[in-house]
Protein backbone atom coordinates (compact mmCIF):
# COMPACT_ATOMS: atom_id res chain seq x y z
CA UNK A 1 0.00 0.00 0.00
CA UNK A 2 1.61 3.68 -1.15
CA UNK A 3 1.86 5.55 1.61
CA UNK A 4 -0.21 8.83 1.97
CA UNK A 5 3.00 11.15 2.30
CA UNK A 6 0.39 14.49 2.51
CA UNK A 7 -1.15 12.40 5.70
CA UNK A 8 1.95 11.47 7.21
CA UNK A 9 3.45 15.33 7.26
CA UNK A 10 -0.15 16.53 8.62
CA UNK A 11 -0.33 14.05 11.35
CA UNK A 12 3.77 15.37 12.51
CA UNK A 13 2.49 18.83 12.26
CA UNK A 14 -0.65 18.43 14.67
CA UNK A 15 1.92 16.05 16.85
CA UNK A 16 4.75 19.00 16.90
CA UNK A 17 1.32 21.48 17.79
CA UNK A 18 0.22 19.32 20.72
CA UNK A 19 3.77 19.05 21.87
CA UNK A 20 4.14 22.58 22.26
CA UNK A 21 0.71 23.15 23.73
CA UNK A 22 0.84 20.62 26.05
CA UNK A 23 4.02 21.56 27.50
CA UNK A 24 2.87 25.03 28.38
CA UNK A 25 -0.05 23.37 29.59
CA UNK A 26 2.05 20.64 32.16
CA UNK A 27 4.66 23.70 33.05
CA UNK A 28 1.24 25.97 34.45
CA UNK A 29 1.65 28.86 31.65
CA UNK A 30 -1.58 28.26 31.13
CA UNK A 31 -4.02 27.34 34.01
CA UNK A 32 -6.15 24.73 35.23
CA UNK A 33 -9.48 26.08 34.63
CA UNK A 34 -7.83 28.55 31.97
CA UNK A 35 -9.78 29.31 28.53
CA UNK A 36 -7.52 28.52 25.55
CA UNK A 37 -7.53 31.43 23.08
CA UNK A 38 -9.59 30.95 20.21
CA UNK A 39 -8.67 29.29 16.94
CA UNK A 40 -8.41 32.58 15.04
CA UNK A 41 -5.66 33.25 17.35
CA UNK A 42 -4.35 30.55 18.45
CA UNK A 43 -3.79 28.54 15.16
CA UNK A 44 -1.57 31.75 13.71
CA UNK A 45 -0.04 32.18 16.98
CA UNK A 46 1.36 28.08 16.50
CA UNK A 47 2.32 28.42 13.06
CA UNK A 48 -0.39 26.55 11.95
CA UNK A 49 -4.18 26.74 10.28
CA UNK A 50 -7.22 25.26 12.06
CA UNK A 51 -7.79 21.81 10.95
CA UNK A 52 -4.33 20.86 12.46
CA UNK A 53 -4.88 23.06 15.47
CA UNK A 54 -8.30 21.24 16.14
CA UNK A 55 -6.53 17.85 15.70
CA UNK A 56 -4.04 18.68 18.01
CA UNK A 57 -6.98 19.64 20.18
CA UNK A 58 -7.88 16.27 20.64
CA UNK A 59 -5.14 14.55 21.27
CA UNK A 60 -4.66 16.79 24.55
CA UNK A 61 -8.26 16.07 24.95
CA UNK A 62 -7.34 12.43 24.87
CA UNK A 63 -5.06 12.77 27.35
CA UNK A 64 -6.84 14.55 30.08
CA UNK A 65 -5.26 17.74 29.30
CA UNK A 66 -8.39 19.71 28.43
CA UNK A 67 -12.14 19.65 27.86
CA UNK A 68 -13.32 20.69 24.91
CA UNK A 69 -17.50 22.24 25.20
CA UNK A 70 -18.98 23.46 22.36
CA UNK A 71 -20.03 27.54 23.31
CA UNK A 72 -17.32 27.49 26.01
CA UNK A 73 -14.53 26.56 24.18
CA UNK A 74 -11.71 24.62 25.00
CA UNK A 75 -10.07 24.87 29.01
CA UNK A 76 -7.30 22.94 30.46
CA UNK A 77 -8.10 20.58 32.67
CA UNK A 78 -7.23 19.18 35.75
CA UNK A 79 -4.62 16.57 34.65
CA UNK A 80 -3.19 15.86 37.89
CA UNK A 81 -6.14 14.44 38.58
CA UNK A 82 -7.59 13.36 35.35
CA UNK A 83 -4.69 12.94 33.03
CA UNK A 84 -3.84 9.66 31.40
CA UNK A 85 -0.50 7.57 32.23
CA UNK A 86 1.19 8.98 28.88
CA UNK A 87 1.41 12.43 30.04
CA UNK A 88 4.30 11.27 33.17
CA UNK A 89 7.65 11.87 30.53
CA UNK A 90 6.46 14.78 29.33
CA UNK A 91 5.61 15.77 32.80
CA UNK A 92 8.69 14.23 34.26
CA UNK A 93 10.72 17.17 32.06
CA UNK A 94 9.28 20.06 33.15
CA UNK A 95 8.13 19.48 37.14
CA UNK A 96 10.00 20.94 39.25
CA UNK A 97 12.80 18.65 40.70
CA UNK A 98 10.79 18.04 44.27
CA UNK A 99 7.69 17.11 42.59
CA UNK A 100 10.01 15.35 39.60
CA UNK A 101 11.91 12.99 42.40
CA UNK A 102 8.88 12.28 44.57
CA UNK A 103 7.34 10.99 41.12
CA UNK A 104 9.67 8.89 40.37
CA UNK A 105 9.63 7.48 43.64
CA UNK A 106 5.96 6.52 43.04
CA UNK A 107 7.06 4.83 40.30
CA UNK A 108 9.72 3.11 41.10
CA UNK A 109 7.37 1.73 44.03
CA UNK A 110 4.22 0.67 41.64
CA UNK A 111 6.78 -1.13 39.36
CA UNK A 112 8.12 -2.69 42.60
CA UNK A 113 4.77 -4.20 43.81
CA UNK A 114 3.81 -5.17 40.20
CA UNK A 115 6.65 -7.22 39.59
CA UNK A 116 6.13 -9.05 43.42
CA UNK A 117 3.07 -9.98 41.83
CA UNK A 118 4.02 -11.12 38.49
CA UNK A 119 6.67 -13.39 39.86
CA UNK A 120 4.24 -14.54 42.46
CA UNK A 121 1.86 -15.52 39.69
CA UNK A 122 4.07 -17.11 37.51
CA UNK A 123 5.45 -19.37 40.26
CA UNK A 124 1.88 -20.74 40.32
CA UNK A 125 1.06 -21.15 37.18
CA UNK A 126 4.85 -21.80 35.06
CA UNK A 127 5.02 -25.05 33.01
CA UNK A 128 8.12 -26.77 32.39
CA UNK A 129 8.37 -24.83 29.12
CA UNK A 130 8.33 -21.73 30.58
CA UNK A 131 10.94 -22.56 33.00
CA UNK A 132 13.43 -23.54 30.57
CA UNK A 133 12.21 -20.50 28.97
CA UNK A 134 13.41 -18.30 31.86
CA UNK A 135 16.21 -20.75 32.33
CA UNK A 136 17.93 -19.95 28.83
CA UNK A 137 17.35 -15.53 29.41
CA UNK A 138 19.45 -16.22 32.26
CA UNK A 139 21.96 -17.91 30.50
CA UNK A 140 21.72 -15.51 28.36
CA UNK A 141 22.31 -12.44 30.69
CA UNK A 142 25.84 -14.29 32.25
CA UNK A 143 26.97 -14.01 28.47
CA UNK A 144 25.48 -10.43 28.23
CA UNK A 145 27.23 -9.75 31.55
CA UNK A 146 29.38 -6.15 31.05
CA UNK A 147 26.81 -5.12 28.32
CA UNK A 148 24.49 -2.55 29.55
CA UNK A 149 22.32 -2.20 26.50
CA UNK A 150 22.17 -6.00 25.74
CA UNK A 151 21.46 -6.66 29.41
CA UNK A 152 18.48 -3.94 29.85
CA UNK A 153 16.90 -5.76 26.81
CA UNK A 154 17.10 -9.16 28.24
CA UNK A 155 15.67 -7.78 31.42
CA UNK A 156 13.15 -6.76 29.73
CA UNK A 157 12.49 -10.16 27.77
CA UNK A 158 12.30 -11.35 31.36
CA UNK A 159 9.83 -9.86 32.68
CA UNK A 160 7.38 -10.59 29.28
CA UNK A 161 8.34 -14.12 29.84
CA UNK A 162 7.25 -13.79 33.62
CA UNK A 163 4.11 -11.66 32.37
CA UNK A 164 3.55 -14.58 29.68
CA UNK A 165 3.92 -16.91 32.60
CA UNK A 166 1.03 -15.92 35.26
CA UNK A 167 -1.34 -13.75 33.13
CA UNK A 168 -3.69 -13.40 30.91
CA UNK A 169 -4.21 -11.14 27.84
CA UNK A 170 -5.25 -8.66 30.49
CA UNK A 171 -1.89 -8.74 32.55
CA UNK A 172 -0.04 -8.46 28.85
CA UNK A 173 -1.46 -5.69 27.83
CA UNK A 174 -1.46 -3.57 31.59
CA UNK A 175 3.00 -4.88 31.35
CA UNK A 176 2.78 -3.20 27.88
CA UNK A 177 1.67 -0.29 28.87
CA UNK A 178 4.13 -0.14 31.76
CA UNK A 179 7.14 -0.94 29.89
CA UNK A 180 6.52 2.00 27.07
CA UNK A 181 6.14 4.24 29.88
CA UNK A 182 9.38 3.13 31.43
CA UNK A 183 10.85 3.15 28.15
CA UNK A 184 10.08 6.83 27.71
CA UNK A 185 11.57 7.99 31.48
CA UNK A 186 14.56 6.32 30.51
CA UNK A 187 14.31 8.81 27.65
CA UNK A 188 14.13 11.47 29.90
CA UNK A 189 16.21 10.56 33.27
CA UNK A 190 19.32 8.88 32.30
CA UNK A 191 20.25 7.86 35.37
CA UNK A 192 17.12 5.15 35.13
CA UNK A 193 19.66 3.55 32.96
CA UNK A 194 21.79 1.05 35.92
CA UNK A 195 21.75 -2.72 36.31
CA UNK A 196 22.63 -3.81 40.01
CA UNK A 197 25.51 -5.61 40.62
CA UNK A 198 24.05 -8.69 42.36
CA UNK A 199 21.21 -8.40 39.08
CA UNK A 200 22.26 -11.83 37.92
CA UNK A 201 23.01 -13.69 41.00
CA UNK A 202 19.31 -12.46 42.62
CA UNK A 203 17.34 -12.99 39.17
CA UNK A 204 18.50 -16.47 39.13
CA UNK A 205 17.32 -16.99 42.86
CA UNK A 206 13.92 -15.29 40.74
CA UNK A 207 13.49 -18.10 38.55
CA UNK A 208 14.42 -21.10 40.21
CA UNK A 209 11.71 -20.02 42.68
CA UNK A 210 9.68 -20.11 40.29
CA UNK A 211 11.14 -23.45 38.78
CA UNK A 212 10.04 -24.84 42.49
CA UNK A 213 6.88 -23.40 42.51
CA UNK A 214 7.76 -21.17 45.75
CA UNK A 215 5.37 -18.07 45.21
CA UNK A 216 6.36 -16.58 48.30
CA UNK A 217 10.38 -17.32 47.64
CA UNK A 218 9.85 -15.97 44.46
CA UNK A 219 7.81 -12.84 45.39
CA UNK A 220 10.25 -12.08 48.27
CA UNK A 221 13.26 -12.64 46.47
CA UNK A 222 12.29 -10.19 43.52
CA UNK A 223 11.09 -7.66 46.16
CA UNK A 224 14.63 -7.58 47.83
CA UNK A 225 16.11 -7.10 44.67
CA UNK A 226 14.00 -4.22 43.29
CA UNK A 227 14.20 -2.46 46.58
CA UNK A 228 17.80 -2.25 46.64
CA UNK A 229 17.79 -1.87 43.07
CA UNK A 230 15.55 1.40 43.68
CA UNK A 231 17.50 2.26 46.69
CA UNK A 232 20.55 3.43 44.77
CA UNK A 233 18.52 4.34 41.46
CA UNK A 234 16.95 6.79 43.66
CA UNK A 235 20.14 8.04 44.75
CA UNK A 236 21.51 8.50 41.54
CA UNK A 237 18.15 10.19 40.46
CA UNK A 238 19.39 12.85 43.86
CA UNK A 239 22.34 13.49 42.18
CA UNK A 240 21.77 14.07 38.41
CA UNK A 241 20.19 17.11 39.35
CA UNK A 242 17.62 19.09 36.94
CA UNK A 243 16.95 17.45 33.91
Amino acid sequence: MPLDLERIEKKAISESVAEQLRLAILRGEVAVGERLPPERKLAPALGTNRNTLREAIRSLETQGLVTVRQGDGVRVADFRNEGELSLLPDLLRVAPRPERNRMLEDLLHMRRKMAVEVARMAAVRATEEDIAGLRALIERQVRNDGDLLRMLQTDLEIYRALVRTGFSVIGRLLFRTMAQLSQACLEQVPAFIYVHPEYLKNMSAVVEAIAAHDADAAGDALGAMLEATDAILLERIELFGDL
